[in-house]
């Protein structure tokens, strides 16, 4: 199987978890790799933001001595939880809003812990 191929398997392992609407490789640098976003997003804007907050968080994290886990975004109809994908890409995972987001990001690391995204 090809990189890309491989790839977009591991995207559609997370995005048939329960609750979720899509799901985006990007890189850290903010550019969108791979995968979906809920139509009428601007999927250079999003992902720009997602690694900008991604970043932030991880900041944080090391400054408070501390590992981080993931990153949710709490909206009134939706959430976005962002979970790095080793040193060079994270995942955007877009929920419903209804659905257990922790699990989600627990699911979503555990696909990236089991394979190394090297594209």
């Amino acid at each position: 199987m090809g990189e890309l191929a491989h790839i977009r398997n591991i995207l559609e392992e997370i995005r048939r978890l329960e609750h979720v609407i899509g799901v985006s490789l990007i890189s850290r640098g903010g550019l969108f790799i791979l995968g979906d976003t809920p139509k009428g997003v601007h999927q250079e804007t999003f992902a720009a933001m997602a690694a900008i907050m991604l970043g932030a968080a991880e900041t944080s994290s090391a400054e408070l001595k501390d590992n981080l886990s993931h990153v949710q975004i709490n909206l009134v109809e939706k959430d976005v939880v962002l979970v790095g994908a080793g040193t060079r890409y994270l995942l955007a995972i877009v929920m419903d809003g209804k659905g257990d987001n922790d699990k989600a990001a627990k699911a979503a690391s555990n696909v990236v812990n089991r394979v190394e995204i090297t594209i």
